[in-house]
Parts: C-alpha cells; structure tokens; sequence
C-alpha cells in the first residue's frame, strides 16, 4: 500500500521512526546540556568543619586546664552540716628539689645544669676560681666579666660556698710566679713584698703587709682570706 509521498507502509513508519528519534536526540541536548549541574561549593562546609574542630580543640584546653587546677588542691569530704572545708589551704610542694653546688669543688658540667651557665660561663667560673684559690664569697663572681650579669640570689640558690676551702697562700714563701698568678697581686705589690723579704725578713701580719705595699683597705679585705703568714 502507497501513500501520497509514494511510500509504502513500512516505509513511511521507519521514516517517522528516524524522525522521531532524530527530534528526540535534540531535545535531549538541550534540555541535559543546557541544566549541566554546577561544580559544588565546598567552601562553606569546609569553614564549618574547621570552626568545628577550632571548638573542640578550645574545649580541650579548657579541660586540660581544670584538670590542672583541680590537681593543686585537695579534695575533703564535709561533715554532716558544716559548711567550712578541712584544711582548705594547701602548701604547694617544688615540682623538684634543688640540689645546690659547692662552688669551690663542682666541674664545669655540674655547672652548666645550673640556669644561665652555658659552656663559657662555666668555663670561666672554674678557672677564676683556680686562679684565686676558691672563693670566700659570691660577690666575688662579679670580678668575672661574663659572670656580671648573674644574680647574686640565683647563685645563692644553687650553690654554697665553704670558705675553709680557700687555699692560702704563705706570704713569706712564695715565689714570685706563684704570688703573680694569683688574680689580687699585680707586679708591683709582688715585687714590693719580695723585696722587703729580702732586706726586712718576714712579714709578720696584714697591718705590716699593709704599710709595706700601701695596698688600699679593699685590697687588704680580699687577701685576708688568701694569705698567711
């Protein structure tokens, strides 16, 4: 059977077939391409996601904290009625307890343990005692350059000082390079002390050591705990 366009049946339904799909693969562009759905912001999730774990981690903290506050008092039960805790002051206990130095007798390690000594200042601090035979006093650190800035109180919190341990000097034996050596005679007060020796004999005490060399009176103090005679 033949149509008007000379098709027959069968023809005519594959050519409304091709049409159909042909019109259908149109719309189907346009209408898909044309709603491409849109690359999804994340942003705004991913700020609330740090905002999240920015208040779990201040919530750690804060309980970090009161666990550390908790720890530095005492828990007391109460009595039936009273309202006034036991004990409620505590006295809080040193983390550790400070082992303090002899001064005159530590190594240039167990000084560097000490706050504010490093390798130098230790160093330095061995040697000027070696130099002057030990040390009679704390004030005597501050005759060290690198040591000036130390606190007096700081030393005194972690070392102590035996001032038996000087080791003295006898004035009417000693040669002159073992006087020189010692940081509180220069040339000239050594050479005066030898040359008196040499004429006069021996010095008998601080007050003839004194109007022999014409050492001024702060002098005399320091060698007092150095010299005998």
């Amino acid at each position: 059977m033949k149509t008007n366009l000379n098709f027959t049946k069968g023809e005519w339904i594959g050519a409304m077939a091709l049409a159909a799909l042909i019109l259908l693969s149109y719309l189907i562009y346009y209408l898909y391409d044309g709603k491409k759905k849109q690359p999804y912001d994340f942003t705004a999730f991913e700020m609330e996601i740090e905002a999240f774990e920015a208040e779990q981690e201040r919530l750690a903290d804060s309980v970090a904290a009161a666990r550390t506050q908790n720890r530095n008092y005492n828990y007391r039960s109460y009595s039936y009625g009273d309202t006034t805790p036991r004990n409620s002051r505590q006295t809080k206990k040193p983390m550790y307890e400070i082992v303090r130095l002899d001064l005159n007798r530590c190594d240039t390690d167990a000084i560097k343990t000490v706050p504010q000594f490093g390798s130098k200042r230790a160093a330095k601090l061995v040697e000027y005692r070696d130099k002057l035979g030990g040390f009679y006093s704390f004030e005597q650190l501050k005759e060290v350059y690198v040591l000036q800035s130390i606190d007096t109180a700081l030393l005194r919190k972690h070392f102590f000082i035996r001032p038996d341990d000087v080791r003295k000097i006898n004035i009417n034996t000693a040669t002159y390079k073992e006087l020189i050596q010692h940081p509180y005679f220069d040339a000239y007060l050594t050479k005066t002390i030898l040359a008196y020796r040499e004429k006069n004999g021996q010095i008998k005490n601080l007050q003839e050591l004194q109007q022999i060399t014409h050492a001024y009176p702060e002098l005399i103090e320091r060698l007092q705990h150095y010299v005998v005679f």
